[in-house]
C-alpha cells in the first residue's frame, strides 16, 4: 500500500532546527504552567531564518513569507476590553491576555501582507535577534503555530496564523510517540479491503477463550430485512443489479449506504420506475458513488445493498413515511454501513486514488527527539487544510452513523472501520483518532453510552445512567444543529431515528425535539448564531429548536433546573401517529403554560466581543418599583428587530428561585400572536451576583425579604395561562 509521494523538503539549514522534547522547560509546579512551559524552543533565531532563506531553504522561505500576527493585535485588544475589570482580577486579565495570542478565536481577519519579511523591514536586526523560534506541539499530532519568543521579556511576540499536521514512518525513532502515519494513496485496493474483511470478521465472530471479543457489537437480527434491497450479481467483469422486494425472503447480510445526494437524483425509484428497476438497473446510468458502493459490497462478499434513492419510492409519500420510520432498523441491522464521507455529491464517488495535488505543496521534514526515544528521529510537516468531510455536514447522515453497529468510512485522508467496541476505529493510515470538528458526531464523548443504551430496559436509581444519557442527547442535538439539510423542514425527521432509540431507554414523552421530563432546562435552549433569519418554511413550533435552522446549545445544569415550569398541556398533531418521533402537522405544537408576564422594550447595541447585544427593559412589579434591564438571548436578530418595531414584546417568567444565598429567574421572551397566544423570540435568565446576593452579616430571613422586595420583578403580576405556538 504505497503512501502519497509528497517529496518533503529538507536541507542542511532547516536540519539545524530540532524539535527536542528533552530540552523542553519543566513545569514549575503541578497546578500552573508558565508561558515557557507551553512553547517548545527550537534553537533557531531570526538571523538563521534569514540566512537559510537566502541560501534557498524552502522552510525558511516559508517562515519569511507566511502570515505572522504581532502580540499587540490580540494581547492589547484583551486589555482594551477589560478596562472595567473589578479590583483583584488584574492577574486573571494578565493570564487571559497572554493566552489570547495562541487562541485562534482571537485572531484578526487574514492579512497575507503581514509577513516576517515585512517585520524585518520595519524593525532593526538587533531587535529581531533577541527573538527565538518556538512552536506549540499538541498531542503529538499538530504543530498548531510557530512563534518568536522574547527571552528577555519572557513572552511571545509573533505567531504564525497556520501550523502543520505531522506524521512519521513506522520504523522511525519518533514512531513510538508520533502515532500519525503517511496518507495512503490507494483507497479501495484488494489489500485494504482484505484488511476490512478481517476487522469485520473479528467484530462479528471474533472470540477469545470462548467469549465474544466485541461483546458490545450487536449482530444483525436473523428475522429482519429492509422492505427492498439492491441485489448484486457479478457476471464476468460486469455487475447485474436489480431492486428486490424482500417479503418472504430468507435473511441475508446486506450493506447500507450513507452518502451525500448533492441535489436531485437523476436515477431513483418512483412509482413509474420501480417495476423497471426490479427487472434491472443499468450500470452505466448509476452515479459513481453507487458504483463504488457496489464494488465494495462485491469485494466484501456481501450480495445486497440498501440505498435510499432506490429502496424508498421517492414520489410516494406513504412509502416514504413508512420507510423513514424504519431507518433505525435498516442501519442498525446492516452488516456494515458504507459511509462515502469524502464525496460531496453522488457523482463524485469515493474509491478514486488520493492525489498529492489536494495537499498544499508546503511539506517539510524536521528533526524530532521525543522524551522516551533513545535517539532523534524525524517528522514530516504537512498542511492538509483539514475541513469537515462533506458527509459530516449533512443532517440525515448523523443518525445513519450513530444507528449503525459497524461503519466503514471512506474519508479524504483515511479509511476508518468503526464499531461499538472501538468507536475510535481501525484505519489504513494517517491518524488514530478522527479529526476534530464541530459537525462530527465522533466527538460526542458518550457515543458508546448512546449505542449501549439501546439495550437498557430500566432505570437504576443508584446510578446516574439516565441523566448521563440525557446529557448525550443535549450534546448530540448541538452537533446535529450545525448540519445542513436540503429540505430544512426535515429538521425533526432527520433525527427521528435517534430520538426513537433514546425513547426506548428514557421512557419519556417526546415533544418536537425536547423531552418532557427535562423542560425545566431544555426549554431554554439558545442559538449560537442569531444572525440567521427564521426560516420562511414552517419547521416546528417556536418553542422548539427544530423551528430554526441555526446551531443551538442547551444551558448548563443549574439550581433553576429543580424548578419545573408549570406546563398545563402540550398539543401536538403527528403527521404519522405511528411515529411519535417524526414530523408534526404544520401549525400544531401548542405549549400551554402558566406564568407571569411583563411587557418589555428591546434595545440593541454593539457587543464588546463583536456582533450585537440585546437587552430588555421593563417595569418592576414589586415594592421598589422602577425599571430593570437584563441581557437576553434572541433566536433571530432579524425577527427580534421586527418585533421591537411592531411592539407586543413580553418577558414570560416560567421559573423563579430564591435560595439562602441568591435569587434567580428564568423564562421566555415572547411576541404577542393573539390575545393570550405568543411565539418565542428567545430566552432570559438572571441571577444576582456577589454584590447583590445575601451579604455576609445578613440573616436568611432578612435576605429573603430583601430579595422579594428588590429582585422579584414579577412579584405582583397575576399568574395566567398562555399558549406558545
Amino acid at each position: 500500500m504505497p503512501p502519497l509521494a509528497l517529496d518533503p523538503h529538507s536541507c542542511e539549514h532547516c536540519q539545524q532546527l530540532k524539535i527536542d522534547e528533552t530540552t523542553r522547560p519543566k513545569r514549575q509546579n503541578d497546578n500552573h504552567s508558565s508561558q515557557e512551559d507551553i512553547y517548545m524552543p527550537l534553537n533557531f533565531n531570526c538571523r538563521k531564518i534569514f540566512a537559510g532563506a537566502t541560501y534557498g531553504c524552502s522552510f525558511c522561505k516559508w517562515l519569511l513569507a507566511t502570515e505572522w500576527i504581532h502580540r499587540s493585535v490580540t494581547v492589547e485588544e484583551t486589555y482594551r476590553r477589560a478596562t472595567n475589570v473589578k479590583p483583584g482580577y488584574e492577574s486573571v486579565i494578565d493570564a487571559l491576555a497572554e493566552q489570547s495570542i495562541r487562541m485562534d478565536d482571537y485572531l484578526p481577519p487574514p492579512d497575507p501582507a503581514n509577513t516576517l519579511s515585512k517585520y524585518f523591514e520595519d524593525n532593526t536586526k538587533e531587535d529581531m535577534d533577541d527573538l527565538t523560534l518556538v512552536c506549540t506541539f499538541e498531542k503529538h499530532m499538530d504543530i498548531r503555530l510557530f512563534g518568536l519568543w522574547d527571552w528577555k521579556k519572557k513572552h511571545l511576540v509573533y505567531r504564525t496564523r497556520h501550523g502543520f499536521s505531522v506524521f512519521t514512518s513506522p520504523g522511525d525513532p519518533a514512531a513510538g510517540v508520533i502515532s500519525t502515519r503517511a496518507i495512503e494513496k490507494e483507497v479501495g485496493s484488494d489489500i485494504i479491503l482484505a484488511k476490512v474483511l478481517g476487522w469485520l470478521h473479528e467484530c462479528l465472530q471474533g472470540e477469545i477463550r470462548g467469549k465474544k471479543l466485541h461483546k458490545h457489537c450487536p449482530s444483525p437480527r436473523d428475522d429482519y430485512l429492509p422492505t427492498r434491497l439492491i441485489e448484486i450479481t457479478k457476471v464476468g467483469d460486469d455487475f447485474k443489479l436489480k431492486v428486490k422486494a424482500t417479503s418472504g425472503s430468507p435473511t441475508e447480510p446486506y450493506c447500507a449506504l450513507s452518502y451525500c445526494w448533492g441535489g436531485e437524483q437523476h436515477i431513483k425509484s418512483t412509482k413509474a420506475s420501480l417495476l423497471t428497476w426490479m427487472e434491472s438497473i443499468p450500470w452505466d446510468d448509476l452515479p459513481q458513488t453507487l458504483r463504488d458502493a457496489v464494488t465494495v459490497c462485491q469485494k466484501l462478499n456481501i450480495k445486497y445493498l440498501w440505498v435510499d434513492a432506490f429502496c424508498i419510492v421517492q414520489d410516494d409519500q406513504e412509502d416514504k413515511t413508512i420507510e423513514i420510520a424504519q431507518m433505525p432498523n435498516v442501519y442498525y441491522n446492516s452488516t456494515l454501513t458504507i459511509a462515502a464521507s469524502r464525496a460531496s455529491n453522488v457523482r463524485e464517488g469515493f474509491l478514486e486514488e488520493r492525489s498529492e495535488r489536494q495537499f498544499i505543496p508546503e511539506v517539510f521534514t524536521l528533526k524530532y527527539h521525543a522524551n522516551r526515544a533513545k535517539s532523534p528521529g524525524s517528522i514530516t510537516l504537512i498542511r492538509t487544510q483539514i475541513t469537515p468531510e462533506p458527509l459530516d455536514t449533512r443532517g440525515w447522515t448523523l443518525q445513519e452513523r450513530l444507528l449503525s453497529a459497524r461503519t466503514l468510512e471512506f474519508g479524504s485522508r483515511q479509511l476508518r472501520f468503526i464499531c461499538q467496541h472501538n468507536p475510535r476505529g481501525a484505519t489504513d493510515g494517517w491518524r488514530l483518532k478522527p479529526e476534530h470538528n464541530k459537525f462530527r458526531q465522533d466527538n460526542l464523548e458518550s457515543i458508546e453510552v448512546l449505542q449501549a443504551s439501546f439495550d437498557i430496559k430500566s432505570k437504576n436509581p443508584e446510578v446516574n445512567v439516565y441523566y448521563d444519557v440525557m446529557e448525550t442527547w443535549y450534546r448530540l442535538v448541538a452537533v446535529y444543529s450545525h448540519r445542513n439539510l436540503t429540505l430544512p423542514e426535515d429538521r425533526i425527521l432527520a433525527i427521528s431515528g435517534i430520538a426513537e432509540r433514546y425513547g426506548r431507554f428514557l421512557n419519556d414523552s417526546y415533544l418536537a425535539g425536547l423531552w418532557r421530563s427535562t423542560l425545566s432546562r431544555s426549554l431554554y435552549w439558545k442559538v449560537t448564531d442569531n444572525t440567521r433569519p427564521r426560516p420562511d418554511v414552517w419547521q416546528g413550533p417556536s418553542w422548539s429548536w427544530v423551528s430554526l435552522s441555526s446551531p443551538v446549545e442547551f444551558p448548563h445544569a443549574s439550581s433553576l433546573d429543580t424548578v419545573e415550569p408549570h406546563v398545563v398541556a402540550v398539543d401536538i398533531d403527528l403527521r404519522n401517529t405511528a411515529n411519535p418521533y417524526g414530523a408534526i402537522i404544520e401549525g400544531s405544537g401548542r405549549l400551554i403554560v402558566k406564568g407571569r408576564r411583563l411587557t418589555a422594550v428591546l434595545f440593541f447595541s454593539p457587543s464588546e466581543f463583536g456582533g450585537t447585544s440585546t437587552s430588555a427593559t421593563s417595569l418592576k412589579m414589586n415594592e421598589t418599583g422602577g425599571l430593570f434591564d437584563i441581557r437576553i438571548s434572541v433566536d433571530s436578530l432579524e425577527e427580534a428587530r421586527k418585533a421591537a418595531d411592531d411592539g407586543g414584546i413580553d418577558l414570560l417568567e416560567l421559573s423563579g428561585l430564591c435560595t439562602d444565598e441568591r435569587w434567580s429567574t428564568r423564562g421566555l421572551v415572547v411576541w404577542r400572536y393573539g390575545e393570550d397566544s405568543f411565539t418565542r423570540l428567545g430566552t432570559f435568565e438572571y441571577q444576582t451576583d456577589g454584590t447583590e446576593s445575601r451579604k455576609h452579616n445578613e440573616s436568611v430571613e432578612d435576605w429573603r425579604l430583601r430579595a422579594s422586595r428588590e429582585f422579584n420583578w414579577f412579584g405582583t403580576v397575576e399568574t395566567r395561562i398562555y399558549d406558545i405556538l
